[in-house]
C-alpha cells in the first residue's frame, strides 16, 4: 500500500464490497453509566471500552456544552451491552437501555431482526452520505464508520515466531492456553470464521463448532474471556498465550509496550464493520439530539482520529488512515483484500440454534 493510496481507492479495490449486505453487532460487559450534564434533553450513549471510547465521549462532552443537553454514557462491550438493550426494550420498549450505540456487525444484523433501530433521518444526519458506498445500509437502519480486522493476538515472550493460521488455536502445543468469547457472541469467537474454513456456511456453524468441541474435550482452553481488559491481563500474564482478537483492540496494547502480537493468518483476516445505530422506543426529543450527535461523530475529522485511537479503516469520504498504521501487515491492500467476509445477517438469524449447539458440544467439556 502506497501512502498515497485514497480511503475510496482502497476500499473499491479490495473486493470487500459484500460487506454492505452484512448487518450486525459484537461483545460486552457494561459499565456504570457516567455523564456530561448540560441540562435539557438527557441522552444515554453506549461506546466500546479503552480507547475505543475516547473519541465518541469527547465529542459527547463538547455537544452536551454546545447544545445544552446531557450526554450519559455506558462503556463496554457488545456481548453483555446487547442483551441487555434487548431486556430493556422487552421490559419496556418506551424505555430503552440507551438511545444511541456503537455497535459491531452481529449486533446491527440482530436489532434489526428484532426491530430495535430507528431509521437515521439524513437531513439530521447529512455526514451519513459520507459512508463509502460500498459500506452504506440500504435499509437507513445506522451507520458503519469503520472497519476492523480480526485475527489473532498471542504473547510475543512465549510465541516468538507470529502464528500463521486460524487452525494454530487448536495446536497442541498451547493446550491449555487458549481463550475465545463464549456464545452467543460469534462475531468474536472466530466459530464462523473456523466454519467457513471448514465448509460450512453461516447459516449452520456445526462445521466450526464440532472443531471447537474436539479442542474442548481435549482440554485445549483456559476459559471464556468476559471483556477486553480480561483478554489483556490473561495475555499479558501468559495465562493464556493464544486468542483470537482484533487489530484495533490490540494495538493501543502494542503501542504501550504489552508482550502482545497481532498476526494476520493466511486464510486472512476477517472483515468487520461497525458504527452507530439510533434505539427506536426513545423520545422525539432523544432521536433528534442523538442523530445531531451521531452527526458529529461521523465527520471524516472525527473519524480519522477515532481510527487513529483505535487502528481501525475509516469508511467516511474525507477521513484519513494515520500515516503510523499504513506499513502494517493488517491495514495492507492485500489484506483487506483477501479478508474473510461473513454474511452478518445470516448469522444472526441462526444466533439460537447456534449457542445452543456450543453450550451442549463446547461449554459443557470446560
Amino acid at each position: 500500500m502506497t501512502n498515497h493510496l485514497s480511503r475510496r481507492d482502497l476500499l473499491r479495490t479490495t473486493g470487500v464490497a459484500g460487506l454492505s449486505l452484512l448487518g450486525g453487532g459484537l461483545l460486552s460487559a457494561c459499565g456504570a453509566p457516567g455523564g456530561s450534564s448540560g441540562g435539557g434533553t438527557e441522552l444515554t450513549m453506549f461506546h466500546w471500552a479503552g480507547a475505543q471510547g475516547e473519541v465518541p465521549k469527547r465529542i459527547g462532552d463538547a455537544f452536551a456544552k454546545k447544545n445544552g443537553v446531557t450526554v450519559r454514557y455506558i462503556e463496554g462491550t457488545n456481548a453483555e451491552t446487547f442483551p441487555k438493550l434487548v431486556t430493556s426494550v422487552q421490559v419496556n420498549a418506551k424505555k430503552p437501555l440507551l438511545n444511541l450505540g456503537f455497535f459491531n456487525a452481529q449486533s446491527f444484523a440482530q436489532g434489526a431482526g428484532e426491530g430495535l433501530w430507528a431509521p437515521v433521518d439524513d437531513t439530521l444526519v447529512p455526514n451519513a452520505a459520507k459512508v463509502l458506498p460500498e459500506f452504506r445500509r440500504p435499509d437507513g437502519l445506522g451507520v458503519y464508520t469503520v472497519m476492523d480486522a480480526m485475527g489473532i493476538l498471542y504473547n510475543t515472550k512465549v510465541i516468538t515466531t507470529p502464528p500463521k493460521s486460524w487452525l494454530d488455536l487448536f495446536s497442541p502445543e498451547y493446550r491449555g492456553r487458549v481463550t475465545t468469547w463464549d456464545a452467543p457472541a460469534f462475531s468474536v469467537n472466530a466459530a464462523p470464521v473456523i466454519n467457513k474454513l471448514k465448509g460450512g456456511t453461516e447459516d449452520d456453524l456445526s462445521k466450526g463448532i464440532a472443531a471447537f468441541s474436539v479442542a474442548a474435550k481435549k482440554g485445549q482452553f483456559n476459559g471464556f474471556v468476559s471483556s477486553i481488559d480480561q483478554l489483556r491481563q490473561q495475555l499479558n500474564s501468559g495465562q493464556v498465550v493464544i486468542a483470537p482478537g482484533f487489530q484495533g483492540v490490540a494495538q493501543p496494547w502494542i503501542d504501550a509496550g504489552d508482550p502482545i502480537g497481532f498476526a494476520v493468518p493466511s486464510e486472512g483476516v476477517m472483515a468487520f464493520p461497525e458504527g452507530f445505530q439510533l434505539v427506536k422506543g426513545s423520545r422525539s426529543a432523544q432521536l433528534e439530539e442523538a442523530a445531531k450527535l451521531m452527526n458529529e461523530i461521523l465527520a471524516p475529522a472525527a473519524v480519522s482520529s477515532y481510527s487513529a485511537a483505535t487502528a481501525t479503516i475509516p469508511l467516511i469520504e474525507g477521513a484519513e488512515l494515520p500515516a503510523a498504521f499504513r506499513d502494517k501487515p493488517g491495514f495492507q491492500l492485500k489484506t483487506v483484500k483477501e479478508a474473510i467476509q461473513l454474511d452478518w445477517a445470516l448469522l444472526a438469524k441462526n444466533i439460537q440454534q447456534a449457542t445452543d449447539r456450543w453450550n451442549r458440544d463446547v461449554k459443557a467439556y470446560l
